[in-house]
């Protein structure tokens, strides 16, 4: 997920990750939401309701990630206008 900087801190990112898991609570496969993110992202990703694993062992560069994960089980809920 990806929210370009003059969109941030508008709701865009939350509701484009709410929808996801909306997405992803209809596949009957699916039974959790696994992501790496900077550490900066752990707050957000928090708010939404994932939690945190611990430091992923992928790195790019210099660049350390924090692994997440968020249950996925129940229905798809309608559609909302606010974040997470």
């Amino acid at each position: 997920l990806a929210v370009h900087r003059a969109c941030r801190q508008q709701g865009k990112g939350s509701i484009l990750l709410w929808r996801y898991l909306q997405y992803l609570r209809c596949l009957p496969f699916a039974r959790r939401a696994l992501l790496m993110c900077e550490d900066f992202l752990v707050p957000f990703y928090e708010k939404c309701g994932f939690q945190a694993l611990g430091p992923c062992q992928v790195t790019v560069g210099t660049l350390a990630f924090t692994e997440m994960q968020h249950a996925v089980r129940g229905h798809a809920f309608m559609r909302r206008n606010s974040g997470c």
